[in-house]
């Protein structure tokens, strides 16, 4: 018993890692939207993953990256330049507390991705987190009798864009090695976002270049950090740490930009997070029933 609660233990140290790590990136990219471009941000960190990637990638030969899903490849990468997209230009105008929680809700629209991707029906047990879930997130965009809060919906829709990302690279992973997905993915968002990062380059400071290369470096483990944590241990082990994102952005955002999260920011949140941590319980449930034979 000890033997397996070693690596589930070792896996939540990882996540831990990884959640920091994340929330660091968003600070450094709320810092250099400041004067940098959206899109010059997104192209320097995919441009540094993929340098980064190379060794690993090169190493078993060039042949190693044939691929036949060379149009799920980019699919996935237009999801992947979309999400990250939207994800800093909303961080740049809405408190990052709210930014991370927004990206954080993702889990809850994978189901609805599926099924329209599948057609595979959702269970019944799954809509009352789901729609938990989505008040929170309700509450989060502000509808008023002025309109939505739009970058507060740029922010869901980053991570609607992370959800039809996060089925894309499920659907790879039935043929495809994880370095040859990571390799397509950084190369084809690099190809897919650089001639839109062109200009204004002038106009960045170098603190900015800084912070870009963090970005990249830091959004890079980060992704190492996360398959390895997975690889080790069932997601509903550690799934649940990724929301301490929220509060690490909630911290930054306070440190750095003094903002202090309102009611209507506490209490979206609280209820985005009640209905992924009950997504997680009940999948874990259905999980166990299946392995029993029970349905």
């Amino acid at each position: 018993m000890p033997s397996e609660r070693h690596p589930v233990r070792h896996a939540i140290y990882l996540s831990l890692m990884m959640v920091a790590l994340a929330s660091t990136a968003a600070a450094a990219a709320k810092y250099a939207s400041t004067t940098a471009p959206t899109a010059t941000i997104v192209t320097v960190q995919y441009l540094i993953c993929m340098l980064l990637c190379l060794p690993s990638v090169l190493r078993p030969g060039i042949a190693s990256l044939r691929t036949e899903r060379l149009g799920l490849h980019l699919f996935r990468g237009l999801a992947g330049v979309l999400g990250f997209y939207l994800y800093y230009a909303a961080l740049n105008h809405i408190p990052m507390v709210d930014g991370l929680l927004l990206r954080q809700s993702a889990p809850l629209v994978v189901p609805l991705v599926i099924w329209a991707w599948n057609r595979e029906r959702i269970a019944g047990s799954a809509w009352l987190p789901l729609v938990i879930g989505f008040i929170g997130v309700a509450v989060i965009l502000r509808p008023s009798p002025g309109g939505l809060s739009w970058w507060h919906a740029a922010g869901f829709a980053s991570a609607i864009a992370l959800a039809i990302s996060m089925v894309a690279t499920f659907h790879l992973a039935v043929t495809e090695p994880d370095s040859r997905i990571l390799f397509y993915y950084f190369a084809l968002s690099l190809i897919c976002i650089a001639p839109f990062s062109l200009d204004g380059l002038d106009q960045i400071r170098w603190q900015d270049w800084l912070a870009m290369l963090y970005i990249g470096i830091s959004i890079y483990y980060t992704l190492g950090l996360y398959t390895r944590a997975y690889g080790m241990a069932p997601a509903s082990a550690i799934a649940p740490i990724n929301y301490l994102a929220v509060v690490l952005g909630g911290l930054w955002g306070w440190l750095l930009w003094q903002q202090v999260p309102d009611q209507w920011s506490v209490l979206g949140s609280a209820l985005v997070i009640a209905g992924g941590l009950l997504t997680i319980y009940l999948a874990r449930d259905r999980k166990q029933e299946t392995e029993l034979g029970v349905v």
